[in-house]
């Protein structure tokens, strides 16, 4: 190496540069442009895992009656996350209730199990309602929606519950709980 050293890393770097194959050369260009995320429709959407700002539940018009304003009793409307059930190969989640400032010692309890979709979308795959549930939770008392599975891949669930107290005016919040199970339904949407 004679002369000046920066000439010679230019042309080491030249060298280089016209030895390379042009696939490897345009793979080195390309890397440095941002690459626009995919917009999936509903139809080629699959089951996957949610982002963190992941959008919240499409829901049903008599699911849909979140944040209105307090007026009535306000039940503690309660639910768990998504799991695997004890019977094998079934995605599980419950719902029930606490009474709140809510007079009536029984309630409707429903909730819904729904699985996230590559287009942004929850699409729901089981939904259960009890009725005559008294407050306080345990097996007994609240709804339990399930489904079985049809692979095991990690998908993003939710867990949606609503609250209708029995001969009340109540609240209509609802709550969901979300959590990634190692179940996939690829069957039809209810």
């Amino acid at each position: 190496m004679s002369g000046n050293p920066k000439r010679y890393m230019v042309r080491v770097a030249i060298v280089a540069a016209l030895s390379a194959p042009m696939g490897m050369l345009a793979s080195v260009a390309n890397a440095a442009q941002p690459v626009a995320p995919q917009k999936v429709s509903y139809e080629d959407a699959v089951p996957g895992i949610a982002p963190p700002d992941a959008p919240p539940i499409s829901a049903p018009s008599e699911m849909a009656r979140t944040n209105q304003p307090a007026w009535g009793c306000t039940p503690e409307t309660h639910g768990d996350n998504p799991h695997l059930s004890s019977t094998p190969g079934v995605i599980s989640a419950h719902g029930w209730w606490k009474q709140g400032n809510c007079t009536s010692n029984k309630a409707t309890v429903q909730n819904c199990l729904y699985e996230y979709y590559t287009d942004g979308t929850w699409r729901r795959k089981a939904c259960n309602t009890a009725s005559g549930i008294f407050p306080g939770g345990g097996s007994a008392n609240r709804s339990a929606a399930n489904r079985a599975c049809d692979t095991t891949a990690t998908i993003s669930w939710r867990n949606r519950v609503d609250v209708d107290v029995d001969g009340e005016i109540d609240t209509s919040e609802t709550i969901d709980r979300q959590a990634d199970v190692n179940c996939v339904i690829t069957g039809d949407d209810q």
